[in-house]
């Protein structure tokens, strides 16, 4: 059964305009993008870690900007800012251990983070409920994202660029699905990749279900 919260976060989904929606998933897929570049950069480097599983790392490594491109397009983010930590008053760099080892040189890396920051505040102040659902956060957090300015944003992106993470770094099998959307011989429809992303980043079925109802 639908709690009476739960229907009026869905009803902000059915009031948007469709070109605010396309712009907000646009804005999305672009942030992936530079994510996906980054990763790619990653997987071509020799002397730094990449941050998938390695046996991900050669297809990742062999992905042309176009493919990037189309795997971009999932529908949710693809990197995590550890916004979490944020609104707990911490510093965007986690305490797990992967969070320290530097996998893209500082410019791109606070390059990447500026993006992914941004972008996030900006879906947050759009709407706090798609952001719940793309960003993968609870309500709490989005509270407090949204509290913060663009100034100290901007701080956190210098200071702790090495926080920004792919998400699910050990999810295998969603990073496999993602990276097949870039292949035109792989028939899966694109739909089913964002109903898997969905799963992982949302996971009720009810906000899996609005959302792909939007995209129809």
């Amino acid at each position: 059964m639908i709690s009476p919260s739960q229907r009026i976060e869905y009803a902000a989904w059915r009031r948007f305009e469709p070109g605010v929606l396309t712009e907000i998933l646009n804005t999305v897929a672009a942030i992936n993008g530079q994510l996906l570049d980054a990763l790619a950069e990653s997987a071509r480097s020799g002397v730094r870690s990449f941050p998938l599983p390695q046996s991900l790392r050669s297809r990742v490594a062999i992905l042309t900007p176009s493919e990037r491109q189309v795997a971009a397009q999932c529908g949710v983010f693809l990197a995590d800012a550890a916004l979490a930590d944020l609104s707990d008053g911490l510093p965007v760099a986690a305490p797990s251990a992967d969070r320290g080892r530097a996998w893209l040189p500082i410019e791109e890396s606070i390059s990447l983070a500026h993006s992914v920051l941004l972008g996030s505040w900006y879906l947050i102040h759009a709407s706090p409920a798609v952001a719940r659902v793309l960003l993968g956060i609870r309500a709490a957090d989005v509270t407090a994202y949204r509290a913060r300015g663009v100034g100290e944003l901007a701080q956190i992106a210098r200071r702790h660029s090495d926080g920004i993470r792919p998400r699910w770094p050990h999810r295998l099998d969603v990073w496999t699905q993602i990276l097949e959307r870039r292949d035109p011989q792989v028939t899966a429809e694109p739909r089913s990749t964002t109903l898997r992303c969905l799963q992982v980043s949302a996971g009720d079925r009810a906000w899996r279900s609005t959302y792909v109802g939007l995209l129809a």
